[in-house]
């Protein structure tokens, strides 16, 4: 016996209310289930879920009228809500890997980049635009698989059936449709979005967007002139310092390294000018001949001692014109990040990757569940660090806050901020203090000691 639901912020099953899989007891395990997962977002299904409602939870899983489309409208319904609140918002697009470990071969998963097995994940997350990209929620999600066998690399093309830059211009027209101009939306893509397919929808549907350019390009009408050399030309409008967060040694595409980073404050300058680029070989017919776009240089002149310099070449439709302008763009970019945080919210903090679903259509239905899970991580998060006064109220229960009260080694403030909250919450699962703002790893522990103790501390209180 579990008790009563907690209360608080809405539940799950609020968030994914409506879902129309074509059996109404479907719709009501969709919602029972979402908020038994949330409740333990961390833990596999065996130690969330008691025998019955794990049988129950692989059946539905399992469930050939149970698809993600509609397990995922109604969270994409209540996201454009969100949106068309705010006059412009961004759209974050980005792919990520999902690898599932394991010796035995499980149905209808395909080939990564290196050895394994799983499939790609395609993702468009919405946020505003007010420089402090508090995250609103998913507007897409699109799945890939690569169900063939490797090519030689001297065989491949760029349009692979990992999607290519179809994916891309996809997510933004699904993305467009759903918020059909309750909105203004700013595209953000990071390199993989630089392709001349891509900014030709863009451009032609008239939709904002700014998209770090992985391709030194030729340029329309000027011999022999490119892009990187006309941007580090054009004279610097604007300084400002802007915090680095770390980075490990990451893969670029087309297999580039790039080097670690520590944190740090860099001086970065910027500079724009306006280029137009000529349609490329690869490009579909039928796109425009021509793409004309802003370009802004972001560059370090003077990095610390054995730190990589930070250089950004951004395209983009926004004006460029005044310094003020020409730094929006650099923040439209730099939300980018917030994406990133999603994936770990899901892959650590809700440890999608360790599921043990035997099949394809199982893990997607599970992904589908545990995406907007991680977008409330991830939202509550964001809370606690873009606010110092939010209340912790807003962020857990009233009997997670009594738990933590009653188990802290430290006296908790009477007024309880959110950032108080889950620093404490972190401190559950191990955190130091002196090692800076906790991870998606200990907020995880952390979440799911908390969740062990609410269960015990509601059993003494029902007796």
């Amino acid at each position: 016996m579990r008790g009563k639901r907690r209360e608080g912020a809405p539940q799950l099953s609020v968030e994914l209310g409506g879902a129309a899989l074509g059996d109404e007891r479907l719709n009501r395990r969709l919602g029972v289930l979402a908020d038994l997962i949330a409740e333990r977002p961390g833990v596999g299904f065996p130690n969330a879920l008691d025998d019955a409602e794990l049988e129950a939870a692989y059946r539905f899983f399992g469930n050939d009228r149970v698809t993600p489309e509609a397990i995922l409208a109604p969270h994409f319904r209540q996201s454009v809500r969100r949106a068309v609140a705010h006059d412009r918002v961004l759209v974050v697009h980005d792919t990520t890997q999902f690898e599932f470990g394991g010796q035995k071969k499980r149905e209808g998963l395909g080939r990564l980049i290196r050895p394994g097995q799983g499939f790609f994940g395609h993702f468009a997350l919405a946020t505003t635009a007010d420089g402090q990209q508090k995250p609103l929620g998913l507007l897409n999600v699109e799945t890939i698989f690569r169900l063939d066998q490797a090519k030689p690399k001297a065989q491949r093309r760029s349009s692979d059936n990992r999607g290519g830059s179809a994916r891309w211009h996809r997510g933004v027209e699904t993305a467009e449709a759903m918020l059909d101009g309750g909105t203004h939306a700013i595209h953000v893509m990071d390199r993989e979005g630089d392709a001349y397919a891509v900014l030709a929808v863009l451009d032609a549907g008239k939709h904002s967007f700014v998209v770090r350019s992985f391709q030194d390009r030729v340029l329309a009408g000027e011999k022999h002139a490119r892009l990187r050399e006309t941007a580090i030309a054009a004279k610097a409008t604007l300084q400002r310092e802007v915090p680095l967060s770390p980075r490990p040694r990451v893969r670029g595409p087309k297999g580039q390294r790039y080097p670690a980073r520590r944190h740090r404050i860099a001086k970065l300058s910027f500079a724009a000018i306006s280029v137009e680029f000529p349609r490329t070989t690869k490009a579909p017919p039928a796109a425009s001949p021509t793409i004309h776009v802003n370009v802004v240089h972001v560059f370090e002149k003077r990095p610390p001692p054995g730190e990589p310099a930070v250089e950004w070449f951004l395209l983009t439709n926004l004006p460029v014109d005044k310094p003020a302008a020409i730094a929006f763009v650099v923040d439209c970019y730099r939300g980018r990040w917030i994406i990133e945080e999603f994936f770990k919210a899901l892959k650590t903090g809700c440890q999608y990757e360790r599921r043990q679903l035997e099949s394809a259509h199982s893990l997607l239905n599970a992904l589908v569940i545990l995406a907007p899970v991680a977008w409330r991580l991830l939202l509550l998060r964001h809370l606690a660090r873009s606010n110092a006064k939010a209340p912790a109220a807003d962020a857990l229960t009233p009997t997670q806050l009594n738990v933590l009260r009653a188990v802290s080694k430290r006296p908790l403030p009477a007024h309880l901020t959110a950032r108080d909250a889950l620093r404490a919450v972190a401190t559950l699962g191990g955190h130091i203090r002196s090692n800076g703002d906790p991870g998606w790893l200990v907020l995880g522990r952390g979440m799911h000691d908390l969740l062990l103790l609410e269960m015990g501390w509601r059993a003494r209180e029902e007796k």
